[in-house]
Formats: C-alpha cells, sequence, structure tokens
C-alpha cells in the first residue's frame, strides 16, 4: 500500500452504495470494471432505476468521490441515463469470489478500495474468506483478477495474523464505549463528536485541553479495527491562543486589550476597546475563527482604553487592577 496515501484519503465502493450526479441521486454501485494488469479500476457500474433500471458504466475519472457515504460523480443524472452499457476492464461485483490459493479458502468480495486520481488498488474486503470473517487484504496479496473472481495468495503464517475487518458500526459502537470509561473526560463530551467512516475514527469538536485530545486519541487507537485516526478536536489552550494572536495581527484590533476565554469552543471576549466598531470587528474576528461555536462580546467600549486590567475577570467589564500597574496581554 502506497505509504504516501493516507487510509482516510481512500475511495472506497461499496456495492449498493447510492451514486450521487450532480442534480440529485442517480442509481446504486453495481460494478466496477479493472484492468487485470494495472489493477486499476476503469469503470463504475451504476444501476439505474429501482427495479427494472439498467446498469450503466461510467469512467473512474467521472468520480469524484467514494465513501461509506456513497459515490459523487461530476454528471447529471440525464448525462448518466445514456452512459454506456459495456463495462471496460475485468468485471466484479458483490457476487464475485475471492479465493485464497494457499489454503482453498474462499469469499465473496464485500468493497474495494483504491488511490484517489489513479484508481489502483489499495485494498479489497473479502466476506467470509475464512471463519465467516471479514478480511482485509493488501494489494501484494492478490496475484489475479479476472471476471467475477479475485485469487489471493497470502502466506499462511501471515494469514493467520490478519485481523478481522469489522463494520463502522461495530468499531462506532467500541469507540464509544471506550471513550466513555475516561471518566475524567466527561465534562468534554458536550463538545466532541465522534464518527467512524470507512475505518477512519473522525475526531471533531471542542475538548478543554490539548493534551486531553491526546489522551482520547490514545484511548481510541487501543480500539482494533481502526485503520486510521483523523484528530480534529480543539483544544480551549489551543483556541485561546490561537485566536488571541489572529486579534493581535489584525489591523482593526492590534494593540488591544482584549482578553480571550473559551470553554469548549463556547468563548468570551473581555477587556476593553476605545470604539463601538472596534468592539464589532473583534467579534467578527472571533466568529469566523475556526473552532468557535458561540461567542459572548463582553468587551467595554472605552475610549481612555490602554491596557488589560491585571486579574480582571473573565466575566467580563473593565475591573480595577488588584495590582499597581498594567499589564497589556502579548497578542502579537
Amino acid at each position: 500500500m502506497d505509504k504516501s496515501t493516507r487510509i482516510s484519503e481512500m475511495e472506497t465502493f461499496h456495492f449498493g452504495g447510492k451514486v450521487v450526479c450532480s442534480n440529485g441521486e442517480g442509481g446504486t454501485l453495481s460494478h466496477l470494471g479493472i484492468d487485470p494488469s494495472s489493477r486499476r479500476i476503469l469503470s463504475v457500474g451504476v444501476k439505474t432505476g429501482r427495479f427494472f433500471g439498467k446498469t450503466v458504466y461510467v469512467p473512474f475519472s467521472a468520480v469524484e468521490t467514494a465513501s461509506g457515504n456513497g459515490i459523487v460523480v461530476t454528471m447529471t443524472r440525464e448525462e448518466l441515463a445514456v452512459a454506456s452499457t459495456q463495462a471496460t476492464g475485468a468485471v466484479l461485483d458483490a457476487r464475485s469470489s475471492v479465493q485464497e490459493s494457499g489454503s482453498n479458502a474462499k469469499g465473496t468480495l464485500k468493497l474495494v478500495a483504491a488511490h484517489p486520481q489513479t484508481g489502483e488498488l489499495a485494498y479489497i474486503v473479502a466476506h467470509s474468506l475464512r471463519a465467516n470473517q471479514d478480511l482485509l487484504l493488501r494489494p501484494e496479496y492478490i496475484v489475479k483478477v479476472d471476471n467475477d473472481t479475485i485469487s489471493a495468495n497470502v502466506p499462511e503464517p501471515i494469514f493467520q495474523t490478519l485481523p478481522a475487518y469489522r463494520t463502522d458500526e461495530d468499531l462506532q459502537r467500541e469507540v464509544e464505549a471506550v471513550i466513555f470509561d475516561m471518566t475524567p473526560i466527561h465534562v468534554d463530551f458536550p463538545g466532541m463528536r465522534f464518527r467512524v467512516l470507512d475505518s477512519v475514527l473522525y475526531m471533531d469538536g471542542n475538548i478543554s485541553s490539548s493534551l486531553r485530545g491526546d489522551m482520547v486519541e490514545d484511548q481510541a487507537s487501543g480500539v482494533q479495527g481502526l485503520l486510521e485516526i483523523k484528530n480534529r478536536l480543539i483544544g480551549d489552550d489551543e483556541l485561546a491562543a490561537d485566536l488571541a494572536m489572529a486579534l493581535g495581527r489584525d489591523e482593526r484590533t492590534r494593540d488591544l486589550p482584549i482578553g480571550v476565554y473559551p470553554r469548549l469552543g463556547h468563548v468570551r471576549l473581555s477587556g476593553s476597546v476605545r470604539t463601538a466598531q472596534q468592539k464589532a470587528d473583534a467579534e467578527e474576528i472571533a466568529r469566523s475563527f475556526e473552532g468557535v461555536r458561540s461567542l459572548n462580546n463582553g468587551l467595554v467600549v472605552n475610549p481612555k482604553t490602554e491596557g488589560l486590567n491585571v486579574m480582571a475577570s473573565s466575566a467580563g467589564g473593565d475591573g480595577e487592577d488588584l495590582i499597581p500597574g498594567r499589564y497589556i496581554r502579548h497578542t502579537k
């Protein structure tokens, strides 16, 4: 498998999945045409209509995205309806067999993953290849591709250690269970979202600290069957620092004593500005900043504003200095 392409970037073709055109749903994935020599997907078969529709074939280059959510093609439903009815390459579908020559094990083809742009096989999943298990097979184990048949040769020691391929639903349940077991993380649950798609775990939303985000990723990495984890959680510490820097660099709010106080992405701006326009500008910058879920603009308009009061309350306003002197938040 090409190390330069991540699993999450692969195009995955699930037989029976919906095919969506630029102007609406066009049918379901029924077949794939694969070049036996280069192992590249050449054509994608789409069954149009629910019961008596025909099967048409579109080139792989027409595929914009392919995942467990479905396939998006760069053509209209009308263009799809008049596409060729002839496949290119060796034709495979959900009934095609996957045969393991070393053990005479036999299963059926469940899904095919390919590299984007090129269509080269990245891996296949064979259903019930051994002991009623679904197994992921990399291209180095595939020795031949024919109409309705894929032949594989996996050394027995490796075959015995191949992990079972698990459905996204099973992985989702286990991920949620292991993360729920992390009692200290319960307070962060309202800001986080987890989703497994094509065996890749996507972690999105907000968490109280970047360190906690790393802890969640480490806990989830123990779930067998996950092929990759995309940790896109934004820690409040990271959000506060990055937003403060953005405010400090923007010419509209530069050098203003603005405090940034996030809580799971719900951000409060505190401090004072010189004009109502500066207050509005700071709000505009913050609302459009990645990771900000909501905003409470507690900035006070004070034409004499010079600095941020030492130990000023995060609740907002322009409190008195508790220590002589003034402290200016560094946001450059």
